[in-house]
C-alpha cells in the first residue's frame, strides 16, 4: 500500500514510520519507496496501532486528505518536490513546499503528473468533493462555528418588469432610488439595509433571475426570503412563473407583495388565483405563502409586509458566524474609470476591515475602502452589511464568495487553486434547444465519493412536470463505450473530477453528445438547473400592441445601452412592455425599454405616426430599417 495513506492511518510522519520500521528489521520502507508491501503494513500496525488493523487497504491506490504541503503531495505522489513545485506554478499556483494545497489542486496536480489520487475515506471524498460548493444550503454556515449571533434577515425582490421591484425598495428607504435609474427600471444589482421597528433587514434588488439561480447553485444564497412584486392589474406574467420555479428549486420562502391595489382595474382575487396555480397558494386558502396586497407608489400596506418579514425571520432563528474568517458573497462588480472595480458585497460571516487580504474566485487583492449603499466610507463592515469595496484587480462573478486570508501570500494561493480548478472545465453542447419532457443524465467522475456527491445534489433539486433521469453513471474517465451508451439514451454526460479519452473526444464530436466536464460541482449543478427551467413548458400568448420602425441609430455611452429613433406605424408603444426586433420578416430577439421619449421628454407612451427615441438593452443589435413590435405576453393556464 502507500506509504503515505499508512503514516495518516498510524498518524506518523512517513521519516519516523522508517526509522520505526529499520529498528524492527521490517522490510519495504528503505529509501524512497513510497509503495509499502501489504505483510510489511500489517507488521508495523500491529506494533503501533494493533486497533486499526481493520482499517488497513490491500491496494495501491494512493489517498490524499482534504488539504496538505505541497512536499507531503510530492511524498506521496512519489515524485520530486522541484516537479511537483514547477507543474503548480505552470497551472499558476505559486505555493512553496511548506504551503497547503486543498485536495482538488492536489487531484489536478497529480492528474498532470500521471498519477492517480483518492480522497483518504468515503466520509472525506464528500468533504473533497464539496469543498467547491461551499455549503449547497446557505453562506451563512453556522456548522463550523461556536459563536453565533442573531442577524437580520436578507431579502430578495424579484419579478416582472415594472411591476414596481424599484419603487417598493424606495418607498422603504424613503429615498429616491428610482430617480437615478434610467427610465425607472432597475439597471444594476444593488444591496440595501433599512431598519424597521428598531430591526434591521437587508434588501437586494436583483433584475437577474439567472444571477438568483447561479448564486443559488455555487452554494451562495443569499436570500433568506423573496418578495415576489405581482400587479394587481396584470397578475402573473412569465418572469413571475420564472421566480415561482426559481423558488421552488432554491427552496426558499416566498412572500406575495400583490402591488398597484390603488388602481381602479386592480383585481387581488384574481390575481391570488391566478398565481395559486402555479403553486403559491394564500395563507387564507389554506396554503402556506403569505400574500400582502400593498401599493408600492402610495405606500399602502408597506408596514404589514415588512411586520411579515420580521415574523418569519423570527420563526426561522437566523444566526451568524462570528468565530471564522471574514466572509462576503458577491452581489456585483463592475469597472468604474474613476476608481478602478467597484465590488458590491454583502458580508456573511465576521467582519470585513480597510487593509484585509482576500481572495475572490481566481482574483487576489487587499481591500482599500468599504463603502455602505450610501457611499458614506467605513473602517469596517460586520455581518449581513452591505458594502462596496475596492481593492480587487479584476471584475469577479456574482455568487463568488469573498474570504479573508491572514497573509497577501496566502491569499493569492487560495485565488490560484481556484483558477486552476476553474480551467479544468470544457462544455461540448451541440443541441442547444431545449426538449420538452424528461432530461436524461450521464454521470461519470474520478472516485465513489465524488459520484455520490454529484448524484445526490442532482437528486435534491426539486422536480415537478420536468423530471431528471440518471441513466447511467460510473467511476473513471469518459470512455468510447460512455459516449456510445449517452448518444443511444440521448443523455447529457456530465464529468466530474474527470478527463475524457482522446478516442471518447472524437467520437463526441462525431456523435454530438453533449458534455459538461467541470473539477467543480457547482458548475455542473447551474447547468442543470438552468435546464430544468428551459424545459418547463408553459403556454402563453403574444400580443402585439404597435409597431414601428427604426430610422436612426445613436451613440450611447453606456455599456450595453443601445439608443435609437423610431416612428410608429400602428398601434402604439408602451414603455413598460418588450420590443421585439423584425429584420426582413424574422425575429431576432427582445430588448427591454430602458426608457422611452418624445421630444426629449420622458414618456409612457408613443402613438401611431409619432416619431420617439429610446433606450434599450438586450443583446440584440439594432439596425436602421428594422422594425420592433411591442409585445404583451400573457401566460395562459
Amino acid at each position: 500500500m502507500n506509504i503515505s495513506t499508512l503514516a495518516k492511518l498510524l498518524r506518523k510522519t512517513i521519516p519516523q514510520l522508517r526509522e520505526i520500521a529499520q529498528e524492527h528489521g521490517i522490510p519495504g520502507f528503505q529509501g524512497r519507496n513510497t509503495r509499502i508491501p501489504y505483510n510489511s503494513a500489517i507488521a508495523i500496525t500491529k506494533i503501533l496501532a494493533p486497533e486499526r488493523l481493520e482499517k488497513l487497504k490491500d491496494d495501491d491506490k494512493i489517498y490524499l486528505p482534504p488539504s496538505l504541503t505541497v512536499a507531503e503531495l510530492a511524498e506521496a505522489i512519489g515524485k520530486p518536490p522541484g516537479i511537483v513545485v514547477k507543474t503548480l506554478i505552470m497551472n499558476g499556483v505559486m505555493a512553496t513546499l511548506n504551503e497547503k494545497i486543498d485536495y482538488d489542486t492536489a487531484y489536478l496536480i497529480s492528474q498532470e503528473l500521471g498519477v492517480e489520487v483518492y480522497p483518504e475515506t468515503k466520509e472525506e471524498e464528500a468533504v473533497s468533493t464539496t469543498t467547491t460548493i461551499v455549503n449547497l444550503e446557505k453562506v451563512f454556515n453556522t456548522k463550523t462555528g461556536t459563536n453565533l449571533v442573531k442577524r437580520p434577515p436578507v431579502v430578495t425582490v424579484m419579478g416582472h418588469v415594472d411591476h414596481g421591484k424599484t419603487t417598493l425598495l424606495d418607498t422603504i428607504r424613503k429615498t429616491n432610488v428610482v430617480a437615478t435609474e434610467a427610465g425607472a427600471i432597475t439597471q444594476h444589482v444593488s444591496s440595501y439595509k433599512i431598519e424597521y421597528k428598531g430591526q434591521p433587514i437587508t434588501f437586494i434588488d436583483t433584475p437577474g433571475h439567472e444571477a438568483f439561480t447561479a448564486m443559488r447553485a455555487r452554494g451562495t444564497q443569499l436570500a433568506d426570503f423573496i418578495i415576489l412584486m405581482v400587479s394587481a392589474v396584470e397578475g402573473p406574467k412569465p418572469q413571475t412563473i420564472e421566480v415561482i420555479e426559481r423558488a421552488k428549486i432554491s427552496k426558499t420562502p416566498v412572500i406575495v407583495a400583490l402591488n398597484k391595489i390603488d388602481l381602479p382595474n386592480a383585481d387581488v382575487e384574481k390575481a391570488k388565483a391566478d398565481i395559486a396555480k402555479f403553486g403559491l397558494v394564500p395563507e387564507e386558502w389554506g396554503g402556506d405563502t403569505p400574500f400582502i396586497p400593498i401599493s408600492a407608489k402610495n405606500n399602502i400596506n408597506i408596514d404589514k409586509l415588512l411586520d411579515t418579514v420580521l415574523l418569519l425571520a423570527d420563526l426561522a432563528n437566523l444566526l451568524g458566524c462570528m468565530d471564522q474568517p471574514g466572509q462576503a458573497v458577491v452581489v456585483e462588480s463592475y469597472i468604474d474609470n474613476h476608481i478602478g472595480v467597484v465590488t458590491k458585497i454583502l458580508v456573511t460571516r465576521y467582519k470585513l476591515k480597510v487593509g484585509d487580504f482576500v481572495s475572490c474566485g481566481p482574483v487576489a487583492g487587499k481591500i482599500r475602502a468599504i463603502k455602505d449603499t450610501e457611499g458614506r466610507s467605513q473602517a469596517e463592515a460586520s455581518l449581513c452589511d452591505p458594502v462596496e469595496i475596492t481593492g480587487l484587480p479584476e471584475i469577479v462573478n456574482t455568487g463568488d464568495l469573498l474570504t479573508v486570508h491572514d497573509t497577501q501570500k496566502a491569499a493569492q494561493i487560495a485565488a490560484d487553486m481556484e483558477k486552476a480548478k476553474r480551467n479544468f472545465k470544457r462544455t461540448y453542447i451541440y443541441k442547444q434547444e431545449p426538449n420538452s419532457g424528461d432530461i436524461n443524465l450521464f454521470l461519470k467522475a474520478d472516485v465513489n465519493g465524488s459520484l455520490e456527491a454529484l448524484k445526490e445534489s442532482i437528486l435534491k433539486i426539486p422536480q415537478e412536470e420536468v423530471r431528471l433521469k440518471i441513466v447511467g453513471e460510473g467511476i473513471g474517465k469518459v470512455s468510447e463505450a460512455d459516449v456510445e451508451f449517452a448518444n443511444v439514451t440521448k443523455a447529457t454526460i456530465l464529468a466530474f473530477h474527470t478527463d475524457v479519452l482522446p478516442k471518447a473526444a472524437e467520437i463526441l464530436s462525431k456523435l454530438k453528445v453533449n458534455l459538461i466536464q467541470s473539477s467543480i460541482i457547482y458548475e455542473l449543478l447551474e447547468w442543470v438547473e438552468e435546464q430544468l427551467l428551459k424545459n418547463k413548458k408553459r403556454q402563453t400568448k403574444i400580443e402585439v400592441l404597435g409597431k414601428a420602425e427604426v430610422l436612426a441609430k445613436f451613440k450611447s455611452d453606456k455599456p450595453g445601452i443601445q439608443i435609437f429613433g423610431g416612428e410608429v406605424k400602428w398601434g402604439k408603444i408602451l414603455d413598460n412592455k418588450e420590443l421585439r426586433v423584425i429584420r426582413n420578416g424574422q425575429d431576432l430577439g427582445r430588448l427591454e425599454i430602458v426608457e422611452l421619449q418624445r421630444n426629449k421628454v420622458k414618456a409612457k407612451e408613443i402613438n401611431i405616426a409619432q416619431q420617439f427615441g429610446v433606450s434599450v438593452k438586450g443583446k440584440v443589435k439594432v439596425e436602421a430599417g428594422d422594425f420592433v413590435e411591442c409585445i404583451d405576453e400573457i401566460v395562459l393556464e
